[in-house]
């Protein structure tokens, strides 16, 4: 992550075809990553992150609303771009054999928490992670990409916990529909014939029985962003008068559910930065993010 540069890029047109290609609009220069830049930067993990809450938040918002599903979208996505086992297997074992040769690295132990969340074995992710972030000590740089990797490892906790919600899917479905509540079904006494009854029932069961699978990881997650925490903490203090280090580290206290950590951040950015182009933006989530902790209450 750049520490407080301006990025600026422009593409080129003209092409063999001749057909002029327009000029890519560029997000407003910032002191900060624009969210452009780190979509450049990082695109894959992020996307990866934004899928994950967005689907979490969908299936527990409702299972089942007919039709495809964002879950159906994003399993198809997943299953046409899904790495190779043995290259990621490989890469832990190149990884494993680093932290042997220069154990006190911190960058070793960085490649070794990356391999394995590439390869999926996200158990053992957080021991050289916590290594990576103890060695690296003051190091803006190599905190920042610390606190990245832990991000990664949130998102993919998050797309576990986000799999076993997908399974009860299906579950309380008659005929690839969801089973109609009782209390709309129409020229019924009771409200549904036992068979929906029956179908809600399953409905329910199976999606207590996800929410159990999944809690692990999102207890996961939730540890994982406070080590991103930890880590970008560790970048302001090594660089304290960076404000696109406190523009993150308002970001991940945002994504991490830690609004007065998120709200004192982003004060700290707009004091740093008053005139950069996204104070407006982030003073207006401080101001959502004051009424998300002090809702008013209601008469």
């Amino acid at each position: 992550m750049a520490q407080g540069k301006r990025t600026t890029s422009t593409r080129k047109g003209g092409s063999g075809s001749g057909r002029a290609v327009k000029p890519r609009q560029e997000a407003p220069e910032s002191f900060t990553p624009t969210l452009n830049e780190r979509l450049r930067t990082k695109g894959k993990w992020i996307f990866a992150f934004l899928a994950a809450v967005f689907a979490l938040t969908f299936v527990v918002a409702g299972v089942g609303t007919g039709g495809p599903s964002f879950l159906d979208m994003l399993s198809q996505e997943r299953a046409a771009e899904a790495p190779e086992t043995q290259p990621a297997d490989d890469a832990v074992q190149a990884a494993l054999a680093d932290t042997k040769a220069t154990p006190d690295d911190p960058q070793a132990w960085l490649a070794l928490a990356t391999a394995y969340v590439n390869a999926g074995q996200l158990d053992k992710a957080e021991e050289p992670a916590t290594k990576a972030a103890e060695l690296a000590g003051d190091d803006a740089e190599r905190q920042s990409a610390v606190a990245d990797l832990y991000l990664a490892l949130a998102a993919a906790l998050l797309q576990k916990a986000q799999d076993a919600y997908a399974g009860a899917q299906g579950a309380g479905l008659v005929n690839g529909r969801p089973a109609v509540p009782q209390t709309v079904i129409p020229g019924q006494s009771q409200g549904a014939t036992p068979f929906q009854t029956a179908q809600e029932a399953l409905a329910s069961a199976g999606f207590s029985e996800a929410s159990t699978a999944a809690m692990p990881f999102q207890t996961q997650a939730d540890a994982a962003y406070q080590g991103a925490i930890a880590a970008q903490e560790a970048v302001t203090k090594a660089s304290p008068d960076d404000p696109a280090a406190w523009f993150r580290l308002g970001q991940i206290a945002g994504a991490a559910n830690d609004g007065e950590l998120a709200i004192s951040s982003y004060r700290r950015f707009v004091e740093l930065a008053p005139d950069d182009p996204l104070v407006k933006q982030v003073e207006e989530e401080i101001d959502r993010l004051e009424k998300a902790l002090n809702p008013v209450p209601v008469q």
